[in-house]
């Protein structure tokens, strides 16, 4: 029988870009990521899993982690046999490796980690771990918590039917093919090259598309959020136009605050497609400019996005079931 089986996948890079020096954003240490890693070891340890496959990445968290829990620790680590480029590469390859071969994916970092890991992971269950900028998808928890929850999964004492539930996505379509997707918001913009990726001037903004939006967002959802709000659980979707019309302010990066005019505005119901009208367009998603589109440009939001521990309910069933009795 497999062994049970845990993936991690660290990005060193999230907290990290330009809204440091441009906005207010905190820094995310990676040595703090490493502490994360090792508070996460532990606690599977302790609650019963196995092994843990673990992405290689250019600041080698998970082996400083390891290096810092020393004989404490008699769980199996394996590092994936792969050749690391220090980007996005990394960790849609190390999804791909795990995908089959483990439980859960842990991943720590941002909404842009954790949409690259959704591109991938299919029906294995995530715990998305807070450590980049605007954090919308994933959760703001402690490691103890998150470990205990994955622990549950990955044992088979919570069914994923029970402890998880499907997300949404922002599929972008050129000329009907499927181009790539967002998890969080798509945003048409007239930027003309990628640069330091990161969004944060309102007069590039032409288009937003949202599977998520509310008041207390950081970043560009917070726009379409300070007029209507709808959660991951909603099955909606929301775009708004800028433009002349309505003015509003809204938290595009940490610290700021920024007026936005807003001309149009319209839910969207799951599987609706909606064409843009800013083409062609240095698309943003989940706040990074990623993916130009030159013909004519799609959306739509569907139930296809990754598959997510419910944290609470997961661990409320654990406790139940005795998971936690000595």
């Amino acid at each position: 029988m497999r062994k049970i089986t845990v993936g991690i996948i660290a990005n060193p890079e999230s907290g990290r870009d330009i809204r440091r020096l441009i906005a207010h954003a905190s820094v995310f240490d990676n040595m703090e990521k490493v502490n994360i890693v090792k508070r996460l070891l532990l606690i599977m340890q302790e609650l019963g899993v196995e092994k843990v496959l673990a992405m290689p990445e250019t600041f080698g968290i998970v082996p400083a982690a390891l290096h810092a829990v020393g004989e404490r620790l008699s769980l199996e680590v394996e590092l994936l046999p792969m050749k690391v480029f220090g980007d996005w590469r990394d960790t849609l390859k190390a999804t791909e490796l795990m995908r089959d071969k483990v439980n859960v994916i842990i991943v720590i970092g941002g909404d842009g980690t954790n949409r690259v890991v959704a591109k991938a992971s299919g029906e294995t269950p995530l715990m998305p771990i807070s450590t980049g900028t605007n954090n919308v998808f994933p959760y703001m928890i402690e490691a103890t918590i998150a470990g205990a929850a994955v622990s549950a999964i990955a044992t088979g004492t919570v069914k994923a039917k029970e402890g998880t539930y499907k997300t949404k996505r922002i599929e972008l379509y050129e000329n009907e093919e499927l181009r790539d997707i967002a998890l969080i918001d798509a945003v048409a913009t007239l930027h003309s090259f990628k640069g330091s990726k990161a969004v944060w001037k309102p007069e590039y903004l032409k288009e937003v598309v949202a599977s998520v939006s509310s008041p207390h967002n950081i970043g560009l959802s917070s726009i379409p959020g300070m007029i209507m709000e709808i959660t991951e659980r909603d099955d909606l979707g929301i775009y708004v136009e800028l433009g002349e019309g309505r003015s509003l302010k809204a938290p595009i990066a940490p610290g700021v605050f920024r007026s936005i005019k807003v001309k149009e505005v319209r839910t969207l119901e799951l599987n609706e497609e909606i064409e843009l009208k800013t083409s062609p367009s240095l698309l943003a998603l989940d706040g990074e400019r990623e993916t130009e589109i030159k013909g004519k440009i799609t959306a739509k939001i569907t139930r296809n996005g990754p598959r997510v521990i419910d944290y609470k309910k997961t661990l409320k069933i654990a406790a139940e079931r005795g998971f936690f009795s000595d």
